[in-house]
Order: structure tokens, then C-alpha cells, then sequence
């Protein structure tokens, strides 16, 4: 009766440490698992700030090439009211050279048409370069949204990784954590796209 016991005894001894062993893993598991996760959310936030930050550049830029074009139109309007003046002006400077006007209002023409003609160039001129500053500033807002799509990508990525990984804990099944790290890491790819856009 006493070797039972002992028996008995050092059985239930060695299935308490066993239990014992198995919670103490689970305790380091679970603490792994919390910071994969917290680590996640940190990236999470991170993206979803430059996210935004990149949404917002991409509008400024391209409010600021709208204005560029508003005032590239209204100069391209400016150069052709100019150029209807100048018309107007060599018009009448060969029908005043045809009906034989003094040489004085000749030549005071052919100044106008002179001026007209200076002023439609450099109307032109300003024009085009409000054009290009519009197509810069389009240009950089194209590469800003992209910059966002990349960082916002990311963001999914975390955010599902760090769901996946508080399954982990709940359903204790270690794959879905390595899945989650998996993803994370894809997170991770699409987060440094982000700023240097390496994979277009």
C-alpha cells in the first residue's frame, strides 16, 4: 500500500511540473506572440500616418497645379485676344499701305503691330511656363498617390497580420502565427516601398 502511494504520488508530481512545463511555454509563447503584435501595431500606425501624409501631399500638389492651369488659361486667353489686336493691326497697316496714308501713321502703326507682336511672345512664353509648372506639379502628385497606395497596402497588411496573430493566442494554434509573421513581413516589403518605391 505505501509503494502505491509513492507511486500515486510521484505521478501526480510529474504531471503537475509536466502541466507545469507546458504553461511556463505557453506563458513565453503568448509573450512572443504579444510582442510580434505590438511590434505590428507600431508599424500599423506608422503606415497609416505616412499614408495620410502622402494623401494630403498628393491633394496640395495637385490644387496647386489646378491653379496653374486656371492661370496658363486665362494667359492662353490673354494671347489670343493679343492676337486678334495683332491681326486687326497688320490688317489695317497693308489697307492704309494700299490706300496711301501719310508715312507718320504708317509708322505709328507698324509700332502697334510691332508691340502686339512682343506681347503675344511673351504672353506665350508665360503661358507655357505655367504649363510646365502644371504638368510638375501633376507629375509629383502622380508620385505622392503612389507613395500612398504602397504605405496604405501596408497598413491592410498589418492590420490583417495583427488580427491573424491575436487568433494565434485565442485558438493557441502557433501556424496562424506564423502566418501572421509572414504577412507582417510582406507589411514590412510594402512599408519600405513606400518611401522608396522600388517596386514601381
Amino acid at each position: 500500500m505505501g509503494k502505491e502511494s509513492l507511486e500515486a504520488h510521484e505521478l501526480i508530481e510529474s504531471v503537475t511540473e509536466s502541466l507545469d512545463e507546458r504553461e511556463h511555454k505557453r506563458d513565453e509563447w503568448n509573450i512572443r506572440v504579444a510582442l510580434t503584435t505590438s511590434i505590428l501595431a507600431v508599424l500599423a500606425a506608422l503606415s497609416n500616418l505616412e499614408s495620410e501624409q502622402k494623401t494630403s501631399e498628393a491633394i496640395l500638389l495637385k490644387n496647386s497645379a489646378i491653379f496653374y492651369q486656371a492661370k496658363s488659361s486665362d494667359q492662353w486667353s490673354f494671347y489670343q485676344a493679343k492676337k486678334i489686336k495683332l491681326h486687326m493691326s497688320e490688317n489695317q497697316l497693308m489697307l492704309e499701305k494700299v490706300m496711301r496714308v501719310p508715312q507718320v501713321d504708317l509708322v505709328k502703326l507698324s509700332g502697334l503691330v510691332e508691340k502686339y507682336k512682343k506681347q503675344a511672345k511673351e504672353i506665350r512664353l508665360e503661358a507655357k511656363s505655367f504649363e510646365q509648372k502644371r504638368d510638375g506639379l501633376n507629375d509629383e502628385s502622380e508620385k505622392a498617390l503612389k507613395h500612398h497606395h504602397a504605405f496604405a497596402i501596408s497598413v491592410v497588411c498589418f492590420q490583417v497580420s495583427i488580427v491573424l496573430s491575436s487568433m494565434a493566442v485565442m485558438l493557441r494554434r502557433s501556424m496562424l502565427w506564423y502566418v501572421s509573421i509572414g504577412l507582417g513581413a510582406l507589411g514590412l516589403v510594402s512599408f519600405s516601398n513606400g518611401y522608396f518605391l522600388f517596386l514601381g
